[in-house]
């Protein structure tokens, strides 16, 4: 019989984990914010501030954009070995479910630019891989929430050494096959005026 190894984290304990640095931190870029403060790590990707734009369209009478929607990611190395199979869980928060603003987890994570990811929103479900920057593939589906008003969340990703499995809740929302694992880089993914506040993850060899 084989026997799970989990890692549970706090990030009160080791707030190092996705930000690399000790203590009660934050990190800070153009694309947004990754706090963590009293056991919780927020994640803050800025987007366009659409009703000031109306606003100055109207005044102006010439279309105008204010912001713009960013991607932000932050990251650690996870305590699994990737080719054998695993589990991460954790629970966070989400501030809005809306077509405009997207979440998820990033995983087999090289380095900024080299990474899969599972995210959503309101209405869709999207596993994209990552080379150099550029999106080379992507597999996406509609998605029907039970209730778009529950914001807190319990997420699992699930490998078995061949099928990649993302859950929301208890529900499996997208499966994925055939897309092998090389890096333990793990961390959280937001896009637009979104914020993630992250509780705590798990890491669970199977």
């Amino acid at each position: 019989m084989n026997e799970s190894t989990a890692y549970p984290v706090r990030f009160n304990l080791i707030s190092a984990l996705l930000l690399q640095i000790t203590g009660e931190c934050a990190y800070e870029s153009n694309s947004g914010t990754a706090i963590i403060d009293e056991g919780k790590m927020t994640i803050i990707s800025k987007g366009e501030n659409k009703g000031l734009g109306v606003a100055l369209t109207a005044l102006s009478g010439v279309a105008t954009k204010v912001g713009e929607n960013t991607f932000f990611e932050t990251h650690c190395y996870a305590p699994l070995d990737v080719q054998k199979p695993f589990k991460i869980r954790t629970h966070v928060n989400i501030q809005k479910l809306a077509n405009d603003r997207t979440t998820g987890l990033v995983f087999n994570y090289r380095d900024g630019g080299n990474f899969y990811s599972f995210n959503f929103n309101n209405e869709m479900v999207r596993f994209e891989r990552r080379v150099n920057g550029l999106v080379v593939g992507a597999i996406q589906q509609g998605v029907k929430w039970k209730d778009k008003k529950k914001v807190d969340q319990e997420w699992e990703l699930i490998s078995d050494g061949n099928v990649l499995t993302f859950i929301v809740d208890g529900v499996q929302i997208l499966k994925v096959r055939y897309m092998p694992l090389e890096y333990s880089g793990f961390g959280y993914y937001t896009f637009g005026k979104q914020e993630l506040q992250v509780d705590d993850v798990e890491f669970i060899q199977l």
